[in-house]
């Protein structure tokens, strides 16, 4: 499968949205059919989706505004309900809303190196529900006054996995803590985005995760190029506040899906019910640690290749055993090219890498 891409025309938050929903009005309308599906599969009733988005929105509106009124143009572009938009975005915050047994996944990798002038190595495998593997795509959005965000996102979420020209990138791994759950908070894709958007480097990144409010758990690796002075924190955000966690002395950082930091990883509730987070954090630790001085893109594609563990691998393929709708697999991986501010994607696992953005 080849990577589907977009490029936005240089235009203000509703007019930008506006023309994304009129481009992808049918992907779009999919997509929320799709969630839909399988919120009701997870929640064992059906969801509704328009009462959680209307609170999503007001949320974005109070923090985001400008975001607030990208999703109004896309709603307005695709024919979709604002709230079914808003509610897209703030999938993650539904799923802890619902209380809905949702697994971890995705691994995250992020090679400094120890030569200034090298950029980082920064990548990532997107796992999330089979239902929703053709729902994505690699956006590029130029900003009216110069600035560029490139983002590997879902149809109708703002953002997620990106980087921007300034050289400030964003890996995205969803964390479950005990504190999950309420009323929605502001969503974390759209908080990836206001980072994206907004920063100019890790510290400002840092700054922007860390006046949200939220009611559902993510970590956020923020990691700086050459230009934004070469750095990676992952960001532990999670409703009582938030946790760092710094590379290894060697410039290493990996990330699955449970929390390292503290006083977070005391309410963590992955490891027990999905302890697969562990082996995987394990499996590319034992991989790469050894060779953190001399890493390059095809040991890391090789550590994110594993198998190790199963259907709960780094490099993750369906469980038959697991309901149609219900079914992980690795969607995508993701390699953040900070220099030129890109995404690169591969479609699915990189063990059956096809096509590259």
């Amino acid at each position: 499968m080849t990577v589907r891409s977009f490029t936005s025309a240089v235009a203000e938050p509703y007019d930008r949205g506006q023309e994304f929903g009129r481009v992808h009005a049918e992907r779009i309308a999919e997509t929320v059919a799709r969630y839909a599906q399988v919120f009701r599969a997870l929640a064992g009733r059906p969801v509704r989706l328009e009462d959680h988005g209307s609170t999503a929105l007001a949320r974005i509106d109070g923090w985001a505004p400008a975001l607030g009124s990208e999703i109004r143009g896309i709603a307005e572009g695709s024919g979709v309900p604002a709230e079914l938009i808003a509610a897209v975005n703030a999938r993650t915050e539904i799923l802890a809303a619902e209380s809905a047994p949702v697994r971890g996944e995705c691994s995250t990798v992020v090679a400094l190196g120890r030569d200034q002038e090298t950029e980082p190595l920064a990548a990532q495998n997107w796992d999330w529900f089979g239902a929703l593997a053709d729902c994505w795509l690699v956006w590029t959005i130029p900003h009216p006054d110069g600035r560029v965000t490139c983002t590997l996102t879902e149809y109708g979420i703002v953002g997620k996995i990106g980087c921007n020209d300034r050289g400030v990138g964003v890996l995205f791994n969803i964390l479950h803590h005990q504190r999950d759950g309420g009323p929605i908070g502001v969503p974390v894709h759209v908080v990836a985005r206001q980072a994206l958007d907004t920063a100019t480097n890790v510290a400002e990144a840092l700054l922007t995760l860390g006046t949200a409010s939220l009611s559902a758990s993510t970590t956020m690796t923020v990691v700086g190029g050459v230009a934004a002075g070469k750095t990676a924190v992952s960001a532990e955000l999670y409703p009582d506040g938030i946790g760092h966690v710094l590379p290894s002395t060697d410039g290493l950082l990996i990330h699955t899906n449970h929390f390292l930091s503290e006083p977070a990883r005391f309410g963590d509730t992955e490891p027990r019910s999905a302890p697969d987070t562990i082996v995987r954090y394990e499996v590319l630790r034992r991989a790469l640690n050894s060779r953190v001085d001399s890493l390059d893109e095809k040991e890391i594609g090789a550590a994110l290749s594993s198998h190790v563990g199963g259907t709960g691998a780094v490099c993750c393929h369906p469980d038959p055993a697991r309901p149609a709708d219900l079914q992980y697999a690795t969607l995508a991986t993701a390699w953040l090219d900070l220099a030129a501010g890109r995404v690169h994607a591969t479609v699915g696992g990189p063990c059956a890498a096809a096509s590259t953005a």
